[in-house]
């Protein structure tokens, strides 16, 4: 389950500075990510100096998600940086590891179901055919397979769903931060607790410095990795980001009666639903809580959502989750991107050295270790090498060209 990472920061300071190589805006998952990549894979003297106005991380995004993995999207890229991930979140022990601390990332293989009826057949399908495409080994199940494999699932009103493959599951959204956080520490990053409070531009229109605890930082690069702050951030440049932080609710309950069977984590397309086996408990959310206005600084949770929509449809879904008890709810911040629910990834096209690595709208956890691998090959090769981002880059804003993500 989520939790804030709370207590003194290893490594932090408040004292900035005078002038470095590359300045991260933005220590959570996204930032930290970047920050390892680039002392991993850059040279020993690169100067990377991260960031970080909540460097308790109680409102992070990445803390605060749910932690689910899965390959089911309906762009290419956001498949590939899943199967990636999956891979580094399970080697995390190797990777991440840092004498006196050992990583445990409770990776948890579960396969991800997708429901869906009506005009989302055709994009299901659509998406299914991709996943298959890209090696990752789903099923597709009619309706009356869907009924004899899950006989705890209502699916009278289900059309068609997608069984994800073996590289989809669950794992710890804090833990990944503090352990990528550390080990970039220890390569030789430096974090600054403090709000970054603008940014410079030069003569030449580039980044020439940024401002943080009232200090002047002069740095070669900047990185705007602040989440559902980003578009804030990136207007200080003078920079049309279009990212807002969205409120997302968890709730946590538990049911009178076992499901039978292994319980897959569930999307419910048809009604707008999601929910999982967390050990003893399940947790659910639903986009309908809503809509994707800006979130500003709201956390408080809205409890009467529960009651009112969330339960309804969960009863409706699987019969057994009418007598249910409820144990509790968080909200986080989805950093979301409004052009296309994509990240925006890369240079300015014209501030060539102010790049975005935000807008994930929601899957963003998963994507943290190819997302900053992404960052670090552009900075320090000029191009992707790993995996092609291109498509999810800044210019699709400027000509109003969405690239969307479906699921």
């Amino acid at each position: 389950m989520a939790g804030a990472m709370t207590g003194a920061i290893e490594g932090g300071a408040s004292e900035c500075p005078a002038s470095i190589d590359i300045a991260i805006i933005g220590g959570g998952g996204m930032g930290s990510a970047c920050a390892y990549w680039l002392k991993l894979m850059g040279p020993p003297e690169l100067a990377v100096t991260v960031f970080e106005a909540d460097p308790g991380y109680a409102r992070a995004a990445t803390t605060l998600a749910a932690g689910g993995i899965r390959q089911q999207f309906s762009t290419p890229e956001n498949i590939l940086m899943s199967q990636f991930g999956f891979e580094f979140l399970t080697g995390a022990a190797q990777a991440l590891g840092v004498e006196g601390h050992d990583v445990d990332l409770g990776v948890h293989q579960t396969p991800y179901l997708h429901l869906a009826s009506g005009d989302d057949l055709a994009g299901l399908r659509a998406s299914f055919d991709l996943q298959a495409s890209l090696g990752s080994a789903p099923e597709w199940l009619d309706q009356s397979a869907l009924a004899g494999r899950f006989p705890w699932l209502r699916t009278d009103d289900v059309e068609a769903a997608v069984l994800g493959g073996p590289r989809e599951g669950t794992f710890d959204p804090p833990g990944l931060l503090a352990a990528m956080r550390r080990k970039a520490i220890a390569l030789g990053a430096r974090y600054v607790a403090g709000e970054v409070e603008g940014i410079e531009l030069g003569a030449d229109g580039r980044v020439a410095a940024i401002r943080c605890n009232a200090a002047r930082i002069a740095c070669g690069r900047a990185i705007n990795a602040a989440g559902p702050a980003a578009g804030r951030v990136a207007a200080m440049a003078g920079v049309d980001l279009p990212i807002i932080p969205v409120r997302a609710h968890t709730f946590v309950f538990r049911a009178e009666q076992p499901l039978p069977g292994p319980v897959p984590i569930v999307v419910d397309q048809v009604q707008l639903l999601n929910f999982r086996a967390e050990g003893p408990t399940f947790l659910a959310g639903t986009p309908r809580e809503g809509g994707l206005d800006d979130a500003g600084d709201d956390f408080a949770i809205d409890y009467d959502l529960f009651e009112s929509l969330i339960w309804p449809m969960l009863a409706a879904r699987v019969p057994a989750f009418e007598a249910i008890r409820f144990a509790g709810a968080w909200v986080g911040h989805m950093e979301w991107s409004r052009l296309d629910a994509n990240p925006i990834v890369g240079p300015h096209p014209e501030i060539d050295n102010f790049m975005f690595v935000a807008g994930f709208s929601g899957h963003g956890a998963q994507h943290i270790p190819a997302a900053g691998r992404a960052i670090a090959e552009l900075v320090l090769d000029g191009g992707y090498r790993s995996i092609d981002l291109s498509r999810f880059g800044y210019e699709r804003v400027r000509a109003g060209a969405p690239y969307p993500e479906l699921f």
